[in-house]
């Protein structure tokens, strides 16, 4: 086997070839067709659909700035999906009229949080007609981009495994080439979020997904890339760890695939010190600590290191996030590979001076 493309397909015939998805939706339901199939949901579904929903009408708000000019800020938007106008209500504006949308501000300056229905969000901050129904507007078109999933589920799709563990097969062979792309965190963290609802993606983020992978494999046969580990167990393990990982800070703040060590921490220079002799410093530093962390007191020293480190050059979370995976892993692939790379080859730099002494 010549390439990772054909390991894959040997490790995995049955999931090589992606199961069919849409590739487009058109639909657009009644509310009351969307109450019925959001009730059809599960409540880890459901939950995730709220969640979206609050998070496109935030989005909105911070695009557009409607509150901009104001002493307000947006907060949340909560909404009630039993709404009835009449008979049922769960959510009041602060003038006690019922809602089904109930838009959430909050004062820069006094920190008072108010809650509104969209007529007295309107008179409250002064904005125009106009404004107003935009935001109605813009809230209605979240409704219907959430259609789409409401959709997908009831023509029995689920969150697409296959796809999933294709994905996390690209991060792992994109990990071990030598000029790593910098791929989408969100669009990986949203896909968890799916997966832990087994929600079925948006078709938007499906095809995001399909061209990031796509991305990746043109890189290794462009790149004429040879160094990859052909270990099925390593990769599940990475597999394993994918869904947590990805949450991590290192990630989250979107350094993972930098690649200078400055750009994770404050390096000092001592005198006339050079840049490449402070950095073999930290690592051979770095290593001494976690060779430690096999003897006694660990969590004591671990605690102490982590202020250190967070004194001396910043970035707790890294060192925390290092410490950890060491814990579970030692100096094994799956270490190096959980780690970004600059750590990775610092780290083994540093392993090879210790055994030249």
């Amino acid at each position: 086997m010549k390439n990772s493309l054909e390991i894959y397909e040997h490790w995995y015939p049955r999931s090589y070839g992606l199961d069919d998805y849409p590739t487009e939706c058109h639909v657009t339901y009644s509310g009351a067709e969307r109450k019925v199939l959001f009730e059809e949901l599960t409540a880890a579904q459901q939950q995730l659909v709220n969640q979206q929903r609050k998070y496109e009408v935030r989005s909105l708000f911070l695009q557009k700035q409607y509150l901009q000019a104001s002493d307000w800020e947006f907060v949340a938007l909560n909404i009630d999906d039993e709404f009835e106008r009449g008979v049922h209500s769960q959510l009041k504006c602060a003038c006690g009229r019922p809602l089904k949308y109930q838009f959430v501000i909050e004062s820069k300056i006094k920190r008072q949080e108010i809650r509104l229905g969209i007529q007295h969000f309107k008179d409250h901050l002064g904005i125009s007609q106009q404004v107003a129904e935009e935001i109605k507007k813009g809230v209605a078109h979240v409704d219907l981009a959430l259609d789409e999933l409401l959709w997908l589920s009831k023509k029995g799709f689920s969150f697409p495994e296959d796809l999933w563990q294709r994905y996390v097969f690209a991060y792992y062979r994109n990990n071990m080439l030598r000029r790593p792309l910098s791929l989408n965190h969100k669009l990986a963290e949203r896909a968890v979020h799916f997966r832990a609802a087994q929600m079925p993606l948006f078709i938007g983020d499906y095809l995001s997904i399909m061209t990031e992978i796509n991305q990746v494999d043109r890189e290794v046969f462009e790149g004429n890339e040879k160094n990859f580990l052909a270990d099925k167990k390593v990769f599940e393990a990475y597999l394993d760890d994918f869904q947590q990982d990805i949450q991590a800070p290192i990630y989250v703040e979107q350094k993972f695939w930098e690649r200078k060590l400055t750009d994770f921490i404050q390096l000092e220079r001592y005198g006339p010190e050079t840049y490449q002799a402070a950095k073999q410093r930290y690592f051979d530093d770095l290593l001494s600590f976690l060779l430690v962390l096999k003897k006694t007191k660990v969590e004591r020293k671990i605690h102490s290191f982590k202020l250190f480190h967070q004194k001396k050059y910043g970035n707790e979370e890294l060192a925390a996030f290092i410490i950890e995976k060491y814990q579970q892993y030692q100096f094994t692939q799956n270490f190096f590979l959980a780690i970004p790379k600059v750590y990775r080859v610092g780290i083994k730099k540093a392993i090879q001076r210790k055994q030249k002494k």
